[in-house]
C-alpha cells in the first residue's frame, strides 16, 4: 500500500487491491473536507468488517434471504489528550426482516463476528471499550 500527498491536508491511499481512498481533514483543521478523516475510516473499517462477517454467517445459516435491511451505526468517544484515540466504541446492528425476526441466528452471527472473526474489532478492543446492541425494526 502507498499513500500520496495531494496538497494541504489531502492524501490519496492506493490499496494493495488496487483501490483508491481519498482522505482529508475538516476545514477547521486546515483541510478542504474533501474526504473522510483517517479516524472516520477506522470506524468505517470496523462496520465494514463486522457487517461482512454477519452477511457471510447469515448466508451460511440460510437466513440472509429473510433480511429486508441491515444497517450499522457507530458512536465513539475519543480521549481528550493526544493522540486522540477512541476510548469507547458502541456498535448498533439494525435488522429488518421480511417476516419473523431470526433473533437466535442473528445473535449468534454477531457474537461470532465480535469474538472470533472481525480482525478490526479484535484490534480495536486492545485500545478501546467496544460494546454493541442488536435492534430489530
Amino acid at each position: 500500500m502507498k499513500t500520496e500527498w495531494l496538497g494541504k491536508m489531502s492524501f490519496l491511499a492506493y490499496t494493495d487491491s488496487n483501490r483508491q481512498i481519498l482522505m482529508d481533514s475538516k476545514k477547521e483543521s486546515g483541510g478542504l473536507g474533501s474526504g473522510p478523516t483517517p479516524m472516520e475510516l477506522v470506524l468505517a473499517a470496523l462496520t465494514g468488517c463486522t457487517g461482512m462477517d454477519i452477511v457471510s454467517i447469515l448466508s451460511k445459516m440460510k437466513v440472509i434471504d429473510d433480511v429486508e435491511s441491515f444497517n450499522l451505526e457507530v458512536d465513539a468517544e475519543k480521549s481528550q489528550e493526544h493522540p486522540r484515540v477512541y476510548t469507547k466504541i458502541h456498535l448498533k446492528y439494525i435488522f429488518k426482516f421480511k417476516g419473523q425476526p431470526r433473533k437466535e441466528q442473528v445473535e449468534k452471527a454477531v457474537q461470532l463476528s465480535q469474538e472470533k472473526y472481525c480482525s478490526v474489532a479484535g484490534m480495536l478492543k486492545k485500545a478501546a471499550e467496544l460494546t454493541y446492541e442488536i435492534v430489530y425494526l
